[in-house]
């Protein structure tokens, strides 16, 4: 009971430590802004894009012409993806003086100022939005290349259903020109019908640009509410934004294993002949404990694990029970809450006690060699931790130096790997471990050099 009573304040004086630090996330763009630019009086920007679509990842050119005149704006938009390669998108859009075109849905194959980047052309890499949602982006970088800029009447015009009515008004205002050359006295009738056509061809082109927008947008709504429910799509509902879940500020996991420990200890001879003698009981163990999680959403958060093991022998003319409880204070930090790489340092109190006993036979002589052994050791060290998918799975290499209560301190070697959110595997080894016991026959004892081994597989039951 005193042990225990030593444990549980060690491990409370850790955690009040621990829980004094705090940080913040931070974000970051998922691909550079195109740079803006003007040639000939018509301005290019980056246009409507979309983070992650199932058939890829869109991007697109905005164009506005601040021309007097109608012109032809041709080029290449370009996307650089993030596993080298460029997707290349061709395009020739018309615009009558003051008109905007900002590109349109990434399905519609008709719209040149638009290109998509699929799953064929670059994997891309997968982004957390938050601690259960990911996305995924394929793109680094949009630019766009061989800009031309040329007016109606100089060259001839490629132009989609939108853009025919500007070259149909062209046209008509060519022939109007050539009415009026012939005769000059009807350039007031031509001015006003000039004016009136160019009002209606504006008119019906902002139109078409309103209802292309209002369907984009009815089409991005519609893409979220199936994601949210797909059964909610049939109700005639305003589309509202979900507010997020508060983030959770601890996470519970409780977990059990089994495992393989060989662990160093004195063995003590009384009869036939009185010796004692340094060896080691090798012997499965089943394994219980918790992980409690404290700011995970944060670059720097920290753990507390309480656990405990139960071993047996099973050989034969062999005995032995060995138990072994304690718990650990883990702090962790990175550049961010699902940073690849992590930091840590960890620290905490172990508790062993056990019995061994081993019928031998000396002298032709039938004998015994017993074993008894209850300590406490600290433990202190740290290394890195290596993650990905959303920190459910790791890698975490470390060092440690253990300190028993009587004893000299020992360098121990871990390694834990969690392959998903259930399953963990666990190895410890540490090279000329100290030996624990009594040594009731210190003449004639003898000091063997000794290695501490222990491996474990651990099953998450849930995270809570």
């Amino acid at each position: 009971m005193p042990h225990t009573i030593k444990i549980l304040r060690a491990s409370l004086f850790l955690l009040f430590l621990a829980s004094t630090s705090i940080a913040f996330s931070q974000k970051n763009s998922p691909w550079k802004k195109l740079s803006n630019q003007t040639v000939n009086g018509a301005y290019l920007g980056l246009g409507r894009h979309q983070y992650s679509l199932d058939g890829g990842q869109g991007f697109s050119v905005y164009i506005k012409n601040y021309n007097a005149y109608p012109v032809v704006v041709s080029g290449k938009v370009i996307a650089k993806t993030l596993c080298g390669t460029e997707i290349v998108s061709n395009f020739s859009t018309t615009l009558a003086p003051d008109q905007e075109s900002s590109g349109g849905n990434y399905a519609d194959s008709s719209n040149s100022q638009t290109g998509v980047v699929k799953k064929e052309d670059c994997a891309g890499k997968k982004i957390f939005t938050s601690p259960k949602h990911a996305v995924t982006n394929r793109i680094q970088d949009v630019y766009v290349k061989d800009v031309t800029v040329e007016s109606v009447g100089s060259s001839q015009v490629k132009s989609n259903a939108v853009q025919t009515e500007v070259s149909q008004a062209a046209s008509v205002r060519k022939s109007i020109t050539s009415t009026v050359v012939q005769n000059s006295s009807d350039a007031p009738n031509y001015k006003q019908k000039y004016d009136s056509l160019s009002g209606i061809v504006g008119f019906l082109k902002d139109r078409n640009i309103t209802l292309q927008d209002s369907l984009i947008n009815l089409k991005s709504r519609l893409s979220k509410m199936v994601d949210a429910n797909k059964d909610s799509l049939i109700q005639a509902v305003p589309y509202t934004k979900k507010k997020s879940k508060p983030k959770k500020i601890i996470n519970t996991t409780p977990y059990f294993g089994i495992g393989w420990e060989h662990l160093p200890l004195i063995l003590n001879q009384d009869s036939v002949k009185a010796l004692s003698i340094a060896d080691a009981s090798a012997h499965p163990i089943l394994l219980a404990g918790a992980t409690f999680s404290f700011f995970d959403s944060l670059p720097v958060s920290f753990q507390l694990n309480p656990f405990a093991s139960y071993g047996v022998n099973l050989g034969s003319g062999t005995c032995g029970n060995h138990f072994t409880g304690g718990g650990v204070i883990r702090l962790l930090a990175g550049l961010k809450y699902n940073a690849p790489v992590k930091l840590f340092v960890e620290g905490g109190i172990i508790y062993r006690e056990g019995s061994w006993s081993k019928n031998v036979t000396v002298l032709n002589r039938k004998t015994q060699q017993v074993a008894n052994y209850e300590y406490n050791l600290t433990r202190i060290g740290g290394g890195i931790q290596y993650q990905w998918n959303g920190g459910n799975s790791f890698l975490r290499p470390a060092i440690f130096l253990e300190t028993p209560s009587k004893g000299t301190s020992t360098s121990v070697l871990t390694l834990e790997f969690q392959f998903n959110k259930k399953w963990k595997a666990t190895i410890n080894y540490a090279d000329n471990y100290f030996v624990a016991g009594i040594i009731k026959h210190p003449t004639t004892y003898t000091d063997n050099t000794q290695n501490y081994f222990k491996v474990g597989i651990n099953y998450n039951i849930g995270t809570y």
